[in-house]
């Protein structure tokens, strides 16, 4: 059996941030472990300069990211010639004759996060904590296409970078010191300069004392002006621009707020005991399912009701800042569900 070739069509770009191109490179750093050779399909070129620092290829169709039909000749006549093995496809605008098209050429996964609509594919990957409790054989059948051979779900397919695998925690002490505010590569909503904001303000009032807020700004993060003005005025406010290695920046905090998405189970991984808030639709069932099952508070939707969740997310954050014990029951809930090895798994099915 020679060498497997495996195609990843994945984006990300400012308008749909970058977590299906981290949560890909994941899963094809393990692929490469295991022998296959693989490719990224992309269809511009702003997540290029990244992917190579991975030492993967990028091919970029130079195609619309949100009208994936229009790119299919382009797609097809590359794959054509590469002759992949298996195309795993990310992204939330495939339809029905994208996937059958790249059916065509060999077996397909695909990485789902909604549950419905559902597409005729050989491997469905749905690792968020909700994915274990979607009907996915109901809506095969009432769509009348054949279930794909392997359905994998649930938080055990979490897809981490390995260096949430080496038993890395968040540290535990008596009284929490510095908490951590990441929103994602965008933060369309300013979740992190509302907040931060709503901190100085109760700061100036005489609370929060000793306190220290750090703040990840991600790459398309349009805020970054703002964020760096509230840092010079209150040294308790530190902006970070870019983090390489993740697991080991976490190890230095008490408490997290973070949107929803693959940080999450990176938090977890972590054992950081987190607050979620949401500001796109994909994220509200992971979020939703995390505050019906566990202590991770969800705060609520940036996008619905941006007031009321900031409140929350600090409301929260008070609570968790002189709850010890509260603290050490999150921790506990968060590392149960994530052990790091989601990636291996799934490229394991893959392969």
């Amino acid at each position: 059996m020679g060498m497997k070739r495996i195609v990843i069509r994945a984006d990300g770009n400012q308008q749909i941030a970058m977590g299906h191109v981290m949560r890909c490179l994941s899963i094809a750093d393990e692929l490469r472990q295991m022998g296959a050779d693989v490719i990224f399909v992309t269809a511009g070129d702003e997540t290029e300069e990244l992917i190579r620092s991975r030492g993967f290829e990028n091919h970029v169709l130079h195609s619309d990211f949100a009208h994936m039909e229009q790119e299919l000749p382009s797609l097809l006549n590359f794959l054509k010639g590469y002759q992949p093995d298996l195309i795993l496809a990310d992204s939330y605008y495939v339809t029905d004759n994208y996937m059958n098209a790249l059916r065509g050429v060999s077996k397909t996964a695909y990485i789902d996060d909604l549950g419905q609509p559902v597409y005729s594919v050989d491997i469905l990957i749905n690792y968020n904590i909700y994915g274990s409790e979607l009907p996915y054989e109901k809506y095969y059948e009432e769509k009348e296409i054949p279930l794909p051979e392997r359905i994998l779900t649930g938080c055990g397919y979490a897809p981490l970078r390995a260096e949430f695998r080496q038993g890395r925690r968040s540290r535990i002490q008596e009284r929490v010191t510095d908490i951590l505010i990441t929103t994602g590569g965008g933060d369309k909503e300013d979740t992190s300069g509302r907040l931060c904001r709503k901190l100085l303000a109760e700061r100036k009032e005489g609370q929060h004392a000793g306190m220290r807020y750090h703040v990840i700004c991600g790459p398309f993060a349009q805020n970054r002006r703002e964020l760096m003005e509230i840092a010079a005025e209150d040294d308790a406010f530190v902006i970070h621009d870019f983090v390489t290695n993740m697991s080991e920046f976490l190890m230095d905090f008490d408490l997290a707020v973070s949107a929803g998405g693959s940080t999450m189970y990176e938090l977890c991984s972590m054992g950081l005991p987190t607050v979620c808030f949401t500001f796109a639709d994909n994220q509200r069932q992971q979020a939703e399912c995390f505050g019906r099952t566990t202590e991770v508070k969800n705060a609520g939707s940036m996008a619905d009701r941006p007031e009321e969740t900031i409140d929350r997310i600090a409301e929260r954050l008070a609570q968790l800042e002189y709850d010890s014990a509260l603290r050490q029951t999150v921790r506990e809930q968060m590392l149960t569900l994530v052990d790091g090895r989601g990636a291996i798994r799934i490229a394991e099915a893959l392969i």
